[in-house]
């Protein structure tokens, strides 16, 4: 007989291989309701225990509860509650001309119900729940509000899960908006914030500076950080190569007199300043052809003294050196 239980009947699956046992061993038409009764599912105040009871006490009654046909056919006559077989396998079998031993996948549905008698009218039957027995196995199925509501409660636990991880997801920033990825420096981007790096000559910083170089070096971390210092460094060269790009200086400067090819030491500081060129003195590499006198002996002569005393200074700047 049923019995109370917290749990809810939908959730219980209810067995008794021994009450099987005592019933020959296996389900058939005329025992299906008399296992049932055995179960929680059951209801005590039902047109189907009264038969039972009248059928125990009353030998008018027995006959009744020998057959299937019977015991529905008396419950036909009856108005209450009451649990009947709604489909039976092995009856829809022998319709179909099939043969075979009833195996224990069989699927036996049975409803309770209400009857309520009409005066010249069929019975008002209303169903109030379904159960299915599995073998020797019953379970209560549910009823098409819960199963709305656990299809409702799955898609909301499972838009809560996808919530949750997509809301850490979205990030803003000033150069690229909303997006849900961490943008990638751009070369454009990398460039604007190596030259707002740079200080400003006007008294007041450019509006917005600040904050944009900050929200630049946040998404671009430690790469872009490498990218703007070889950035400032490539302007800078540009720069100075603006600045100062028709001059060069030697690792080792000339030391001496113009034209003097005596190359200072690598340790040795270079001169502060040189002597001003001689009137007509050409750079290496850009002398013009020195205009030449016809040969005279005075001419050699003056040639030969000036040629020794650039001898003798040549030797001298080499010993102090």
């Amino acid at each position: 007989m049923a019995k109370s239980q917290d749990v809810p009947l939908d959730e219980v699956l209810w067995r008794s291989p021994q009450h099987v046992e005592m019933m020959g061993g296996f389900l058939h038409s005329n025992n299906i309701l008399f296992y049932f009764a055995e179960s929680p599912f059951f209801d005590a105040t039902s047109n189907n225990a009264s038969l039972a009871i009248q059928a125990s006490y009353n030998e008018a009654f027995r006959h009744y509860i020998e057959t299937r046909e019977a015991f529905e056919g008396r419950l036909k006559t009856m108005q209450g509650l009451e649990f009947v077989v709604a489909y039976d396998p092995l009856q829809a079998a022998a319709q179909s001309e099939t043969q075979f031993a009833h195996p224990p996948g069989n699927i036996w549905v049975i409803r309770k119900q209400l009857r309520h008698k009409r005066p010249g009218l069929e019975d008002d039957i209303v169903v109030l729940s379904t159960y299915y027995v599995v073998g020797d196995a019953i379970y209560m199925a549910p009823s098409i509000s819960k199963i709305v509501g656990n299809r409702v409660l799955t898609s909301v636990t499972s838009l809560t899960k996808l919530l949750n991880t997509a809301s850490p997801l979205p990030v803003f920033t000033p150069s690229h908006g909303h997006t849900y990825l961490p943008p990638e420096p751009k070369a454009q981007d990398t460039v604007q914030a190596a030259t707002q790096s740079q200080p400003s000559k006007q008294s007041s910083p450019a509006p917005g500076s600040q904050a944009q170089q900050k929200a630049s070096v946040e998404d671009t971390g430690s790469q872009s950080t490498d990218a703007v210092t070889d950035t400032r460094n490539l302007i800078e060269a540009f720069g100075l190569l603006s600045r100062y790009g028709d001059e060069y200086m030697d690792e080792n400067p000339l030391v001496g007199e113009p034209g003097s090819f005596i190359l200072s030491k690598t340790n040795e500081p270079a001169p502060a300043s040189r002597p001003p060129p001689k009137p007509g003195f050409q750079p290496p590499g850009r002398m013009a052809t020195p205009a030449t006198d016809a040969p005279t002996p005075a001419n050699r002569s003056i040639r030969g003294a000036d040629s020794d005393a650039e001898t003798k200074e040549r030797v001298k700047q080499r010993r102090i050196a």
